[in-house]
């Protein structure tokens, strides 16, 4: 995924915590001026909604699908998961991108179930992967 591209993906998401949904504008982001926090949309969970609608507005709040542990290897992976259609928030690209500073391996997959085709964007190359879904699992695996 060039810059370009991952720029185009995150500048069209409006929404602080991830997801596309419509909005009903309340209050702009402190951070991000044409962002709008939408009291209304999905939670991943009742404390995400309760810091995103009573804790203070000047941090960001999100969810991250799956963070992979592998004990055996000492490998800590996170990874963000995205339909192929949908845009990744700009909370979502500045965590990864930040903890990919930090050192730990951070990826955003672009896919659909049954995933035969996946799109995978390393934060720490910053570059996208191709990969068929034995490729995926290999990923995924670390087997890689």
């Amino acid at each position: 995924m060039n810059n370009g591209y991952l720029n185009y993906k995150i500048m069209k998401q409006y929404n602080i915590l991830g997801g596309v949904d419509a909005i009903s504008v309340t209050e702009e982001h402190p951070q991000f001026k044409e962002k709008i926090i939408n009291p209304d949309r999905y939670y991943g969970s009742d404390l995400n909604k309760l810091v995103a609608k009573d804790c203070r507005k000047d941090m960001m709040v999100m969810n991250i699908d799956l963070i992979i542990n592998d004990y055996n290897q000492n490998k800590l992976k996170i990874v963000e998961s995205k339909h192929s259609r949908e845009e990744l928030g700009v909370g979502q690209h500045l965590l990864l991108k930040k903890l990919s500073q930090m050192g730990i391996d951070t990826y955003v997959v672009y896919g659909d179930e049954p995933y035969e085709m996946s799109k995978v964007y390393s934060y720490k190359a910053d570059r996208e992967i191709l990969m068929n879904k034995q490729e995926l699992i290999n990923f995924l695996n670390n087997t890689k």
